[in-house]
């Protein structure tokens, strides 16, 4: 039926204001639009009042800024164009892939941006938690769903700034609490402990920078004999080694902050360790010349300062598992080679050094960070402090005397004297 054809009604209910799109009729049902931005939002329907329906839903969606044109894409393809196109290190960049592969693509990623849902990226969050994400089936720790939530609303914030979406769902979705980790340093015992396995290992320098410098594990494997002063007795500390996923070993010149570029006094007992480095390396190119090859980076020679005794470089996993077995060798529990990292901090403020200095030993820009991250009280301390609290009550006992109260008191209760 032509618009002629209509009665007068009909082609009044049809009528709308500029900008709210019409609705009209087909051989099947109906067929409407809603302008947005210039470009119209089609739909179609098969009664009147349901094109009317639809129609208005539009435009309620349209009015919140919910409604966008243009070709609909799915969260996983998004996610993947915005990793490709965002200005990020290799190592990050690797992350971010291994966390829209791993998680968001085999769960949540066939689904439209304009379906997506902030119950989606819960109901996601929750298999997660509960290992059911993944072939290990490992219960994921609220830090990691945090990160994979982070790059997700990340990823959806450029699609609403680009009009793919009209709103970033990730705003309005539930995430777990990250706990701040109560991790404990070792005691004075247990470092000296761990120092004296430490005698002889190839890898007795490495164990002292982490344990008494707090070098990150990334930055004491990264360290070049350039970086070394002997003479003075100075590290520079500046380069991390990393493994990446899908770009394989690499040396980064790039600090995690720029506190992170820093330089390192020594004490003439780690020169030496560092001295006997040199030697040995030495002695393993003449003792394995047939196997021996100095690792190399864009093609150039790099100089490690730790390598295994045929001139490969000692890479993260192979730094962890001599690290089990160093304290394995101590009887001490299993720990993560970071609180190397936390002991050195923990250590270092015991002994009454400036917490600015501190923070610039560690490579910490805000020294509040390093002592809120860092320091904690030893459980020997906690005990102390304990102790200490005790013996002042004992002195306040000479000061005190039994009280009653108006109804004869309790047991315990008392009352100070004056004088």
């Amino acid at each position: 039926m032509s618009s002629l054809m209509r009665t007068p009604r009909e082609r009044l209910d049809m009528r709308n204001a500029k900008g709210e799109g019409s609705v009209s009729k087909t051989a099947t049902g109906y067929r409407g639009y809603v302008t947005v931005e210039g470009k119209r939002k089609y739909f179609t329907a098969k009664t009147k009042a349901e094109a009317g329906q639809k129609k208005r839903e539009l435009l309620n969606r349209k009015d919140k800024g919910t409604l966008v044109t243009g070709k609909d894409i799915t969260l996983g393809d998004w996610m993947r164009h915005w990793v490709k196109v965002s200005k990020l290190e290799p190592s990050v960049r690797g992350t971010y892939d291994w966390n829209i592969e791993a998680y968001v693509v085999p769960h949540i990623g066939a689904i439209k941006l304009s379906a997506l849902r902030a119950e989606h990226l819960e109901n996601l969050y929750a298999l997660m938690a509960a290992g059911e994400v993944g072939k290990s089936g490992k219960k994921l720790a609220p830090r990691t769903i945090r990160n994979v939530h982070a790059n997700i609303r990340a990823a959806l914030n450029v699609a609403v700034a680009r009009g793919r979406v009209g709103h970033n769902v990730a705003l309005h979705a539930v995430t777990p609490t990250v706990t701040k980790a109560d991790t404990t340093s070792f005691s004075e015992a247990d470092t000296l402990a761990i120092l004296a396995a430490a005698v002889g290992d190839r890898l007795e320098a490495r164990w002292n920078l982490g344990i008494l410098y707090g070098v990150r594990p990334a930055e004491v494997l990264g360290l070049t004999w350039a970086d070394i002063d002997m003479d003075n007795g100075v590290v520079h500390v500046h380069s991390q080694l990393q493994r990446v996923r899908g770009v394989g070993l690499m040396h980064k010149p790039v600090p995690k902050t720029p506190a992170g570029d820093r330089e390192l006094t020594l004490a003439p007992e780690i020169v030496e360790m560092l001295k006997e480095t040199r030697a040995q390396q030495i002695r393993d190119r003449i003792v394995n010349a047939d196997i021996y090859t100095e690792w190399e980076y864009d093609d150039k020679p790099v100089g490690l300062v730790f390598t295994r005794p045929n001139g490969r470089p000692v890479e993260p996993r192979l730094d962890s598992r001599y690290w089990r077995d160093l304290l394995a060798s101590t009887g001490l529990p299993h720990a993560r080679r970071y609180q190397l990292r936390h002991t050195a901090a923990t250590l270092m403020l015991d002994m009454g050094v400036d917490v600015v200095i501190v923070a610039a030993t560690l490579g910490h820009a805000n020294p509040s960070f390093t002592f809120d991250t860092y320091v904690h009280p030893l459980d020997v301390r906690k005990a102390e402090a304990g102790l200490m609290m005790g013996r002042l009550a004992k002195r306040s006992a000479p000061y005190a005397a039994p009280y009653e109260g108006l109804d004869g008191g309790s047991p315990g209760q008392v009352k100070l004297t004056e004088g």
